[in-house]
Protein backbone atom coordinates (compact mmCIF):
# COMPACT_ATOMS: atom_id res chain seq x y z
CA UNK A 1 0.00 0.00 0.00
CA UNK A 2 0.87 3.64 -0.60
CA UNK A 3 1.62 4.88 2.83
CA UNK A 4 2.77 1.69 4.25
CA UNK A 5 5.48 2.24 6.74
CA UNK A 6 5.22 5.80 7.37
CA UNK A 7 3.15 7.18 10.87
CA UNK A 8 0.79 10.38 9.85
CA UNK A 9 -0.25 12.42 12.40
CA UNK A 10 -3.48 13.80 11.34
CA UNK A 11 -5.39 16.32 14.50
CA UNK A 12 -8.40 18.05 14.18
CA UNK A 13 -7.11 21.23 15.20
CA UNK A 14 -4.91 20.98 11.65
CA UNK A 15 -7.37 20.62 8.78
CA UNK A 16 -10.30 21.78 8.33
CA UNK A 17 -13.00 19.71 9.57
CA UNK A 18 -14.78 18.97 6.18
CA UNK A 19 -11.79 17.31 5.26
CA UNK A 20 -11.24 15.11 8.21
CA UNK A 21 -13.30 12.00 7.99
CA UNK A 22 -12.16 12.01 4.02
CA UNK A 23 -7.97 12.86 5.39
CA UNK A 24 -8.57 9.92 8.03
CA UNK A 25 -10.17 7.07 5.33
CA UNK A 26 -7.59 7.96 2.89
CA UNK A 27 -4.70 7.32 5.32
CA UNK A 28 -5.79 4.19 7.14
CA UNK A 29 -7.30 2.36 3.70
CA UNK A 30 -3.33 2.85 2.34
CA UNK A 31 -1.61 1.37 5.15
CA UNK A 32 -0.36 4.63 7.54
CA UNK A 33 -0.03 3.97 10.51
CA UNK A 34 -2.31 7.09 11.87
CA UNK A 35 -2.24 8.80 15.01
CA UNK A 36 -5.15 11.38 15.70
CA UNK A 37 -3.03 14.11 17.18
CA UNK A 38 -0.11 16.61 16.41
CA UNK A 39 3.73 15.64 18.35
CA UNK A 40 6.04 18.30 17.25
CA UNK A 41 8.63 15.82 18.70
CA UNK A 42 7.99 13.27 15.85
CA UNK A 43 10.11 14.60 13.00
CA UNK A 44 11.49 11.08 11.90
CA UNK A 45 12.15 10.89 7.56
CA UNK A 46 8.71 8.74 7.78
CA UNK A 47 6.76 10.67 10.29
CA UNK A 48 4.27 13.42 8.74
CA UNK A 49 1.77 16.06 10.44
CA UNK A 50 -1.18 17.33 8.27
CA UNK A 51 -1.61 20.31 8.04
CA UNK A 52 -3.92 22.33 6.17
CA UNK A 53 -1.80 25.32 4.63
CA UNK A 54 1.21 27.29 5.27
CA UNK A 55 -0.72 30.04 6.14
CA UNK A 56 -2.15 28.13 9.42
CA UNK A 57 -0.71 29.63 13.15
CA UNK A 58 1.10 26.43 14.06
CA UNK A 59 3.13 26.12 10.43
CA UNK A 60 6.29 28.00 11.52
CA UNK A 61 6.15 26.09 14.94
CA UNK A 62 5.54 22.80 13.61
CA UNK A 63 8.52 23.64 10.67
CA UNK A 64 10.97 24.79 13.27
CA UNK A 65 10.63 21.52 14.77
CA UNK A 66 11.98 19.90 11.96
CA UNK A 67 8.61 18.10 11.64
CA UNK A 68 7.78 16.73 8.05
CA UNK A 69 4.39 18.72 6.95
CA UNK A 70 1.73 17.88 4.18
CA UNK A 71 -1.26 18.81 2.73
CA UNK A 72 -4.80 17.52 1.95
CA UNK A 73 -4.52 17.64 -1.48
CA UNK A 74 -0.81 16.09 -1.46
CA UNK A 75 -2.78 12.97 0.29
CA UNK A 76 -5.38 12.51 -1.91
CA UNK A 77 -3.03 12.98 -4.89
CA UNK A 78 -0.75 10.27 -3.82
CA UNK A 79 -3.36 7.86 -2.40
CA UNK A 80 -4.92 8.26 -6.55
CA UNK A 81 -1.43 7.79 -7.87
CA UNK A 82 -0.20 4.83 -5.30
CA UNK A 83 3.05 6.96 -4.55
CA UNK A 84 4.49 7.97 -1.00
CA UNK A 85 4.71 10.89 0.22
CA UNK A 86 7.69 13.32 -1.24
CA UNK A 87 10.52 13.77 1.57
CA UNK A 88 10.70 16.98 2.30
CA UNK A 89 9.74 20.03 4.51
CA UNK A 90 6.51 21.12 3.55
CA UNK A 91 4.44 19.73 0.09
CA UNK A 92 0.89 21.12 0.01
CA UNK A 93 0.25 19.59 -3.64
CA UNK A 94 1.65 18.24 -6.54
CA UNK A 95 0.80 20.62 -8.94
CA UNK A 96 3.97 21.42 -9.54
CA UNK A 97 5.43 17.71 -9.69
CA UNK A 98 8.77 17.34 -12.50
CA UNK A 99 7.74 21.10 -13.32
CA UNK A 100 11.08 23.28 -13.59
CA UNK A 101 10.81 27.13 -13.04
CA UNK A 102 13.49 30.08 -13.04
CA UNK A 103 13.25 33.68 -11.85
CA UNK A 104 14.48 37.15 -12.50
CA UNK A 105 14.51 40.43 -11.15
CA UNK A 106 13.57 39.84 -8.00
CA UNK A 107 14.79 41.03 -4.32
CA UNK A 108 15.64 38.83 -1.57
CA UNK A 109 12.33 38.49 0.39
CA UNK A 110 9.87 37.86 -3.18
CA UNK A 111 12.60 34.97 -3.74
CA UNK A 112 12.51 33.21 -0.45
CA UNK A 113 8.57 33.50 -1.01
CA UNK A 114 8.89 31.96 -4.51
CA UNK A 115 11.14 28.94 -3.17
CA UNK A 116 8.44 28.49 -0.50
CA UNK A 117 5.54 27.88 -3.07
CA UNK A 118 6.90 26.20 -6.28
CA UNK A 119 8.74 23.27 -3.46
CA UNK A 120 5.22 23.26 -1.36
CA UNK A 121 3.67 22.25 -4.88
CA UNK A 122 6.40 19.81 -5.40
CA UNK A 123 8.48 22.22 -8.27
CA UNK A 124 11.64 22.43 -8.53
CA UNK A 125 13.48 26.31 -9.01
CA UNK A 126 16.52 26.96 -10.97
CA UNK A 127 18.31 29.73 -10.37
CA UNK A 128 20.90 29.36 -13.66
CA UNK A 129 19.23 29.29 -17.42
CA UNK A 130 19.13 25.76 -19.23
CA UNK A 131 16.83 24.77 -22.43
CA UNK A 132 14.52 22.62 -20.11
CA UNK A 133 13.02 25.16 -18.07
CA UNK A 134 9.36 25.22 -18.20
CA UNK A 135 8.33 28.63 -17.09
CA UNK A 136 10.08 31.39 -16.05
CA UNK A 137 8.95 34.11 -13.66
CA UNK A 138 9.96 37.69 -14.22
CA UNK A 139 9.65 40.88 -12.01
CA UNK A 140 9.64 42.78 -15.57
CA UNK A 141 11.08 43.41 -18.93
CA UNK A 142 14.34 44.81 -17.11
CA UNK A 143 14.98 41.50 -15.64
CA UNK A 144 18.73 40.25 -16.42
CA UNK A 145 16.94 36.71 -17.68
CA UNK A 146 13.80 38.41 -19.51
CA UNK A 147 15.67 38.90 -22.95
CA UNK A 148 17.32 34.90 -22.68
CA UNK A 149 13.38 33.58 -22.01
CA UNK A 150 11.69 36.03 -24.86
CA UNK A 151 14.31 35.08 -27.59
CA UNK A 152 15.79 32.21 -26.84
CA UNK A 153 13.90 29.75 -24.29
CA UNK A 154 10.67 30.79 -26.04
CA UNK A 155 8.81 29.55 -22.44
CA UNK A 156 5.95 31.34 -20.57
CA UNK A 157 7.30 34.60 -18.67
CA UNK A 158 4.86 35.05 -16.10
CA UNK A 159 3.86 37.21 -12.96
CA UNK A 160 4.50 36.15 -9.96
CA UNK A 161 0.67 36.18 -9.89
CA UNK A 162 0.38 33.36 -11.35
CA UNK A 163 2.61 31.13 -8.93
CA UNK A 164 0.24 32.67 -6.13
CA UNK A 165 -3.01 31.72 -8.21
CA UNK A 166 -1.12 28.22 -8.81
CA UNK A 167 -0.81 27.62 -5.20
CA UNK A 168 -4.23 28.96 -4.26
CA UNK A 169 -5.83 26.10 -6.95
CA UNK A 170 -3.16 23.75 -5.84
CA UNK A 171 -3.56 23.09 -9.79
CA UNK A 172 -1.68 25.01 -13.08
CA UNK A 173 -4.22 27.36 -13.98
CA UNK A 174 -3.86 28.85 -17.69
CA UNK A 175 -0.62 31.03 -17.73
CA UNK A 176 -2.30 33.38 -20.62
CA UNK A 177 -3.70 35.92 -18.30
CA UNK A 178 -0.50 35.63 -16.34
CA UNK A 179 2.03 36.63 -19.11
CA UNK A 180 4.46 40.02 -18.76
CA UNK A 181 2.83 42.89 -20.63
CA UNK A 182 5.73 43.76 -22.39
CA UNK A 183 5.87 47.56 -20.86
CA UNK A 184 6.23 46.03 -17.17
CA UNK A 185 8.51 47.96 -15.14
CA UNK A 186 9.26 50.56 -17.82
CA UNK A 187 8.74 54.20 -17.17
CA UNK A 188 8.14 56.20 -20.42
CA UNK A 189 8.28 59.88 -21.41
CA UNK A 190 7.67 61.49 -24.13
CA UNK A 191 8.90 64.87 -25.94
CA UNK A 192 7.70 66.55 -28.99
CA UNK A 193 5.24 64.56 -29.66
CA UNK A 194 1.40 66.56 -30.77
CA UNK A 195 -0.98 66.17 -27.75
CA UNK A 196 -3.77 63.47 -29.44
CA UNK A 197 -0.23 61.46 -30.05
CA UNK A 198 0.70 61.90 -26.94
CA UNK A 199 -2.43 60.97 -25.23
CA UNK A 200 -2.62 57.52 -27.38
CA UNK A 201 0.55 57.11 -26.22
CA UNK A 202 -0.56 57.16 -22.68
CA UNK A 203 -2.70 54.94 -23.27
CA UNK A 204 -0.76 52.27 -24.77
CA UNK A 205 1.93 52.50 -22.03
CA UNK A 206 -0.47 52.35 -19.48
CA UNK A 207 -2.57 49.20 -21.15
CA UNK A 208 1.13 47.70 -21.48
CA UNK A 209 1.84 47.13 -17.87
CA UNK A 210 4.22 50.40 -18.10
CA UNK A 211 4.50 53.79 -16.11
CA UNK A 212 3.92 56.93 -18.03
CA UNK A 213 5.71 60.09 -16.68
CA UNK A 214 4.91 63.67 -18.12
CA UNK A 215 8.32 64.79 -17.25
CA UNK A 216 11.75 63.51 -18.00
CA UNK A 217 13.37 62.67 -14.65
CA UNK A 218 15.88 59.95 -13.68
CA UNK A 219 12.89 57.46 -12.95
CA UNK A 220 12.21 57.26 -17.04
CA UNK A 221 13.47 54.08 -19.20
CA UNK A 222 12.63 55.46 -22.15
CA UNK A 223 12.06 58.47 -24.13
CA UNK A 224 10.17 58.52 -27.21
CA UNK A 225 10.35 61.93 -29.54
CA UNK A 226 10.14 63.60 -32.25
CA UNK A 227 12.84 64.59 -33.76
CA UNK A 228 13.60 66.36 -36.87
CA UNK A 229 16.50 66.53 -39.30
Amino acid sequence: MAFEGLTVYLSRNLVALEQFDELHGTLKSNGADLCLDADPSSNSPKQYHVISSLEHEKFAFLSAQGCNLIGPECIFRCAKEHRSFPRQGYTCCLAMDGVKVLTSGFEKEEKIKIEKLVTAMCGELRTKTSLDIDFVLAKDVLAAKYKWALTVLRKPIVTISWLEQCFHEHRLVSHELYRIPPCTGLTICVSGILPDERQQIERHVVQYGGTYSGNLTKKCTHLICNISF
